[in-house]
């Protein structure tokens, strides 16, 4: 480790030390030799997150498992994620993954790391929205996620005579579910017909026409590996 590395990582211990007692002496060494120029503010709030989500029964599997390769190099990705996410919720969401993935009874590197690596393609609201396709009327929690993020999750509607500034809401938004269903996270909903029924078209495209978007199972997958999945 350089030198410049090793004081990174002696500031971090120091600092994590009393305020993260359980993880931030094992992640120290790792942080200064990863992130010696990144924001090492955002990689403590980080581990701060981290620490509050392991239980005390986890740690035992959480410290076997943190030295493995494999581990190292997922967290070394979390790393590089942390110091440029800028909410809260980012930090949760990398936070969880690094948890169930390092309180697992067998490192499943491949999968964590490809789930990190979506994850880090995803912009905030992407995830409010694959959120939001997991859930239905009824179901627990389904009013307080909609009532916080409304505002977000509705954009307004690109009818005839809208205002540009609603169409260009509602092109990004348009934008954001074609992006997760790119990434194999939403897949189009269609209509079902019934038997001798001729399906709908779209006039623009000359396709059967959609009826939006529903969540994947590889979605539903990223969703527990964040703490995100609802109960179905």
């Amino acid at each position: 480790m350089s030198a410049k590395g090793t004081d990174v990582a002696a500031i971090i211990g120091k600092g994590l030390l009393g305020a993260i007692p359980f993880v931030g002496p094992l992640a120290a060494e790792i942080v200064g030799a990863v992130i010696p120029n990144q924001r090492i503010d955002r990689i403590e709030s980080l581990l701060k997150l981290l620490e509050e989500k392991i239980s005390e029964e986890a740690k035992p599997k959480f410290e076997q498992n943190i030295y493995y390769p494999e581990s190292i190099d997922l967290i070394e990705d979390a790393f590089i994620q942390a110091s440029r996410a800028l909410s809260r919720e980012r930090k949760e969401y990398i936070a969880s993954l690094l948890k169930n993935s390092l309180t697992e009874d067998e490192v499943k590197h491949i999968e964590y790391k490809r789930l990190l690596s979506i994850l880090g393609e995803l912009n905030d609201l992407e995830v409010l929205i694959l959120i939001s396709k997991s859930m239905h009327r009824g179901q627990l929690g389904y009013q307080e996620f909609w009532d916080a993020h409304e505002a977000v999750l509705m954009p307004p509607t690109a009818h005839l005579g809208a205002e540009q500034d609603e169409i260009d809401k509602h092109t990004i938004y348009q934008s954001n579910e074609l992006h997760l269903s790119n990434l194999g996270l939403l897949k189009t909903k269609f209509k079902k017909t019934k038997r001798g029924e001729m399906p709908e078209f779209d006039e623009k495209t000359g396709m059967v026409k959609a009826q939006g978007y529903e969540i994947t199972s590889l979605g539903r997958l990223l969703l527990r590996s964040i703490d995100q999945a609802v109960e179905i």
